[in-house]
């Protein structure tokens, strides 16, 4: 008659493990989807954008550079921020030609650049693979670590056993 003398802990600790674990990634892919999924769209609508995308860069009117209708639209417009400080929108190009200074930023770091100067800061570009990496990697390691704490505890465990004669 087997007893509790002969249960095999080592087998009972890694099947709770690794019950445990899948419920873990199962709770780790559930609390990030949200997350993920939006990174996801934003990196689509962004894409998307980029393809057919006119960039458009305020200024502050004041020092609005060029002919008001021509080369920039003024204040007027679906982009007013309703402020006494109104902002003038250049296309990419046209600001280019007015604003020489400039000509040696990238078009990126250039709409970053001017974005954060009219106090509107544009969001970081998406990197939903890196979101999806930190969600498996949480879900890969968390596990990883416990399975060998768990391991480390069971062999020092088993120094103390009793030699069979």
């Amino acid at each position: 008659m087997k007893g509790t003398a002969d249960m095999n802990f080592r087998r009972g600790f890694f099947r709770l493990w690794a019950l445990g674990s899948i419920l873990f990634v199962l709770g780790v892919a559930a609390f990030s989807y949200d997350d993920v999924a939006a990174e996801f769209k934003r990196d689509k609508a962004a894409r998307e954008w980029n393809e057919i995308g006119l960039m458009l860069l305020p200024v502050h009117c004041k020092d609005a550079r060029g002919k008001s209708g021509t080369d920039y639209t003024g204040r007027d417009g679906p982009w007013a921020d309703y402020s006494a400080e109104g902002q003038c929108m250049y296309k990419m190009g046209d600001f280019r030609r007015l604003y020489p200074e400039y000509k040696d930023l990238s078009d990126n770091d250039l709409v970053d650049r001017i974005y954060k100067q009219a106090n509107r800061p544009i969001k970081d570009t998406p990197q939903p693979w890196w979101f999806l990496g930190q969600a498996v990697a949480m879900a890969v390691i968390v596990p990883l670590i416990v399975f060998l704490f768990g391991w480390a505890i069971a062999w020092a465990l088993a120094g103390f056993r009793r030699k069979e004669a």
